[in-house]
């Protein structure tokens, strides 16, 4: 046997693409479980989309949780019925918009990383966490980064 054709025991290491794209899934996916929670805590009525509740870990669900973002920003902006708070409307769309800013930077990361570095989807998903935990807190200190 030659060495090209000799079997190997060394696994390939992961390419940069791969890389990139499981650092987006593991932010998208603590995303996901933090608007769950922020969903079931402000109790809203029960008309609003369903929220995904399978984890985030291809670029097929990536675009399913993308589509139900997209769903709760749209409730939260029309729906009005007897039973909507209107303040946890606006935090559901707030944390909503959020969401899609953190999946879009993280898209864009991805796609083109010499344009588009990982910080801005690092200081969306910051973001993002530190505003849910206010959201479910109610601790103002959330916001300026002081709790975990």
């Amino acid at each position: 046997m030659s060495v090209l054709t000799a079997p190997t025991t060394l696994i390939p290491a992961a390419t940069p693409a791969v890389r990139r794209t499981g650092q987006i899934l593991a932010m998208l996916e603590d995303a996901r479980r933090r608007m769950a929670h922020v969903i079931s805590h402000l109790d809203l009525c029960d008309h609003r989309p369903a929220w995904l509740t399978e984890p985030v870990h291809d670029l097929a669900t990536a675009v399913q949780l993308r589509a139900a973002t997209v769903a709760l920003i749209k409730y939260a902006r029309r729906h009005h019925c007897e039973d909507c708070n209107p303040g946890r409307m606006r935090a559901t769309l707030r944390l909503a918009a959020m969401l899609l800013d953190l999946w879009q930077h993280g898209k864009h990361y991805v796609q083109r990383p010499n344009l588009y570095p990982i910080t801005l989807a690092h200081s969306a998903h910051r973001l993002f966490s530190d505003c849910a935990g206010w959201t479910t807190t109610g601790d103002p200190g959330r916001l300026l980064g002081q709790q975990p």
